[in-house]
């Protein structure tokens, strides 16, 4: 194990980098997901692991976007997005989402099944759920904007084993 603690409360305790805290960041296991917004031929999609559910009055849900991300503008723009929760077997649907094939855009929505709900953004069929969601507000939050969705239809697969990450690799939780 690796600490950084003080021993005496008027030391200051050590600095750590960027690199460090991802790297510890990796050890904390996280579902994996495909943010999807926007309509053809302008559809955008990534892959994240940071989203979670924030309320159920009203139904709403929250997700961590990179600013950097093709699709980040997207959502403010359209003002909705869709969080698909990925299955076991969705491995390299997650990783064409990532950009690790070079992809991006509208190139990315070849591989998978894709049908609108309500708001026009895409949602993955065989997804464990989707959540179809308008904006209703964001956070500012250094490298990421924190989009909250109030979910406005959801679709449920629910036999599905989850797709996790951890340890800088998909995985499927054994039981």
């Amino acid at each position: 194990m690796n600490f950084r603690v003080s021993p005496m409360p008027s030391q200051e305790i050590p600095a750590f980098s960027s690199k460090e805290f991802r790297n510890a960041m990796r050890n904390v296991p996280g579902a994996v997901s495909i943010v999807t917004t926007g309509g053809r031929p302008g559809r955008h999609g990534l892959t994240l692991t940071a989203g979670c559910s924030l309320s159920t009055e009203p139904s709403s849900v929250l997700v961590c976007v990179n600013k950097s991300a093709g699709g980040h503008d997207t959502i403010k723009q359209s003002g909705s997005f869709c969080w698909n929760i990925l299955a076991a077997d969705h491995a390299e649907l997650a990783r064409k989402f990532s950009g690790q094939d070079g992809s991006k855009g509208d190139i990315r929505f070849t591989e998978g099944l894709w049908r609108e709900l309500i708001t026009g953004a895409p949602s993955l069929i065989d997804a464990i759920c989707s959540f179809d969601c308008r904006l209703s507000d964001s956070h500012d939050a250094g490298s990421h904007t924190i989009f909250v969705g109030e979910v406005v239809a959801q679709a449920i697969n629910a036999d599905r084993e989850p797709l996790v990450y951890v340890n800088g690799e998909f995985t499927v939780p054994k039981r």
